[in-house]
């Protein structure tokens, strides 16, 4: 189960930490102010750039924790104004994915996950969990975030979403 949810949130958020680099680069080279960029979306019922690096940022976190049953560090419910909050922010949700063991995780795949989004109570079984809801959350936001900053002209490619890969 370590292997399934806690190894790919740790190589994105990984990989979202030199995106949000290059998209602050982007914005000094061409005199763009950075909260006008966070506050950019595709299309008007979207999330803003800021809320998609925070929902990233959150469910990088929620999904090993949940599984291993700890709580992740508190952050502010609030989307950052600038690149280096938003860092900041996907730099702590990847301290704490790393800091999540093996033998905390695995053997989740049976246990129940219970919490709350919209204002509903949600429950699920460890891999569903992780299959149905989480990882799929996860990519979307983080997807999302690499569409909105490659559509506004930041230089990333397909390799800095992949972020580094432990080639044999």
């Amino acid at each position: 189960m370590y292997d399934a949810a806690v190894t790919p949130c740790v190589q994105q958020l990984g990989a979202l930490v030199g995106i949000i680099d290059k998209a602050a680069a982007h914005c000094a080279a061409n005199k763009i102010e950075e909260s006008a960029l966070l506050q950019d979306r595709l299309y008007p019922d979207m999330f803003c750039l800021a809320r998609q690096i925070r929902q990233s940022a959150d469910f990088g976190m929620n999904t090993g924790a949940r599984l291993a049953g700890v709580t992740p560090p508190a952050t502010p419910a609030v989307d950052d104004t600038s690149f280096a909050a938003a860092k900041a922010r996907v730099e702590t949700a990847l301290g704490f994915a790393k800091s999540l063991t093996r033998a905390q995780v695995d053997g989740a795949e049976g246990k129940t996950i219970a919490w709350t989004a919209g204002g509903n109570e949600r429950k699920l079984k460890g891999n569903d969990y992780v299959q149905q809801f989480a990882l799929p959350n996860f990519y979307f936001f983080v997807t999302t975030t690499y569409d909105i900053l490659r559509h506004r002209g930041v230089p990333i490619g397909k390799r800095d979403f992949l972020g580094p890969i432990n080639w044999l």
